[in-house]
């Protein structure tokens, strides 16, 4: 049976309206067509007008052609010169708008320029407006000198992102730690920075790495750059300033003091640079003391424990723990290894080290040694003597008597075997009991095993290093890093401004040269101090080309002699 049946036209145009309402409420982002790249634009005919003079509303409002997003304002949006108190900015839409505070009265016959970085972001692409800046003039015109240069780290020279630039019109040194800066600006990812729109003057100008946000420098835990001299502002200054900044460097503090165990105590300082002077309030107390970087071991020994004071230069004093000797040289046992500095195991001679598993296998370490240099031996203790006859050397089972032991002057646990190395051989070493004794007066009652595998001399390569622009009669430090581990150093004071120094029978790899001018003689490179005006030691590092087996590479390193001849002033 068919059935027909027909829809009145009214019925019909409703439900027409109805499909095309619910296409209207389904409308979403259309798909497909190119991605906006184009940045916000500040609408300028509704917006609060740029660059104006006589200046006086405390209400700034940015109209931009398209939606956007506000973020990251107290790091991105800077006022130069400074206000007492941040502005107030929000976002509704697409406006802007800036409230000066109340507090702040603007000076007279200045240029204010508020600076927004990358915080105006368009709303979809997140695209930032480019060198968005406000800029007023309290006066009649508005300055346009410009101040801008680089922050370099004063140590590894790499560029520094978010490192606040400062300019005081007072130029005493302490205004940057009491005072807020006049001017400033932030380097970006390059570590870059420009400030425009500066008056004609002199300042004092500093770079600090401002990590409490409050525009001051707080002297210990925040690096700082800085110029000899005051910045000169006019049309004729145009050269860009760089700074290198540094973690600063002045008198050494004790930061840290631990005692290990028995005969052991770690004092930790700001800084090593200069040394430290230690006095015992015990008489007739042995010890030998050690640097590692910026702590200092200070090993001891004593007939009578008890408790004693340690008086650390002219402020510290540090109260050393009563510990039994004879519960320490109970469970002492002399090891290889170098002593760890962070904690302790009564269980073993070398702190730090997890007590042995009975009956653990046993393992010989094995080194990789470059022929024509000594063996390094480090011990968990301080080296008192050796006797060489129960030292067992032996190439290719053949026994070796041809060999001599040293103290390493810097290291009091490390020894060095010098020798003859025949190339491409192996060497296993046996140091059998009584050969070593140490600082304690016990020797070593296990054997304890080393073996060497000699570099053969095709593995092996040659580097002639020239380096230029030095300074007659300075003293430097050149190291050759492969990664982060010094292997070669070489101390020297320049001749002429070109010395040539040559590295036989180096592993083949790649390496780093760095070279230090070290100016106080103390083999290191040391960090700058604000207070004394004296810049950090000036270094320069140069990535070389890989080093090939069987192969000698030439290589030229130049130092900035402007750099050096300035800092070279100040001694």
């Amino acid at each position: 049976m068919k059935v027909s049946f027909s829809i009145p036209a009214n019925i019909t145009a409703f439900i027409l309206a109805v499909c095309l309402l619910g296409a209207c409420a389904r409308q979403g982002a259309p798909t497909g067509g190119p991605k906006d790249t184009t940045p916000p634009k500040i609408d300028t005919l509704t917006s609060t007008r740029n660059f104006s003079t006589r200046f006086t509303a405390r209400r700034i409002e940015l109209v931009f052609d398209e939606w956007i997003a506000l973020s990251d304002v107290g790091n991105q949006v800077i006022v130069s010169p400074t206000l007492s108190k941040r502005p107030e900015i929000t976002l509704k839409g697409k406006k802007i708008t800036v409230v000066l505070p109340e507090e702040d009265t603007l000076r007279p016959n200045t240029t204010y320029t508020i600076n927004f970085g990358t915080a105006v972001k368009d709303f979809h692409e997140g695209n930032p407006a480019e060198n968005l800046r406000f800029v007023f003039s309290t006066g009649d015109y508005l300055d346009s000198l410009t101040v801008s240069g680089s922050v370099l780290d004063a140590f590894t020279g790499e560029p520094l992102e978010k490192m606040s630039v400062m300019l005081y019109d007072i130029t005493s040194d302490s205004v940057v730690r009491k005072e807020k800066p006049y001017y400033m600006a932030r380097t970006d990812k390059v570590g870059l920075f420009a400030i425009p729109n500066v008056r004609a003057g002199n300042f004092k100008i500093v770079a600090i790495e401002d990590l409490s946000g409050d525009l001051k420098w707080d002297g210990q835990n925040e690096r700082i750059g800085f110029i000899d001299s005051l910045l000169s502002v006019n049309d004729s200054a145009r050269t860009p300033v760089q700074f290198k900044v540094f973690k600063n460097q002045s008198k050494p503090r004790l930061l840290d003091d631990r005692t290990l165990r028995y005969g052991l105590v770690k004092l930790v300082f700001s800084n090593l640079a200069e040394p430290v002077d230690l006095r015992p309030e015990v008489p007739d107390l042995r010890l030998v003391t050690e640097k590692v970087q910026d702590t200092l071991l200070f090993w001891y020994d004593m007939p009578a424990p008890a408790g004693w004071q340690l008086f650390v230069g002219d402020d510290d004093t540090v109260k050393v723990k009563d510990l039994s000797r004879e519960d320490f040289l109970k469970n002492h046992k002399v090891a290889f290894g170098s002593e760890a500095v962070t904690g302790g195991s009564k269980s073993s001679g070398k702190i730090g080290a997890p007590a042995s598993r009975p009956n653990a296998p046993k393992t010989i370490k094995t080194f990789n040694q470059p022929p024509g240099k000594p063996a390094v031996l480090s011990f968990n203790s301080p080296v008192s003597t050796t006797d060489t006859s129960r030292w067992l050397l032996v190439a290719d089972s053949l026994r070796v008597y041809e060999f001599s032991v040293a103290a390493d002057s810097a290291i009091p646990r490390n020894l060095k075997m010098n020798i003859a190395w025949a190339p491409g051989t192996s060497y296993k070493l046996a140091l059998l009991p009584g050969a070593v004794t140490d600082f304690y007066g016990v020797a070593n009652a296990d054997t304890l095993e080393l073996a060497y595998n000699v570099y053969a001399e095709k593995q092996l390569g040659g580097l002639n290093l020239t380096l230029e622009g030095l300074i007659p009669r300075s003293s430097y430090v050149l190291q050759l890093l492969s990664g982060n581990t010094v292997e070669e150093e070489r101390r020297f004071v320049a001749d002429l401004t070109t010395q040539k120094l040559t590295f036989a029978n180096m592993p083949a790899a790649a390496y780093t040269a760095r070279l230090v001018e070290d100016r106080n003689g103390n083999g290191r490179w040391d960090s700058g101090d604000y207070f004394a005006h004296r810049q950090p030691e000036a270094i320069f590092t140069k990535k070389l080309d890989p080093l090939r087996a069987n192969w000698e590479l030439e290589v030229s390193m130049r130092a900035a002699v402007e750099d050096l001849k300035r800092d070279k002033g100040k001694k």
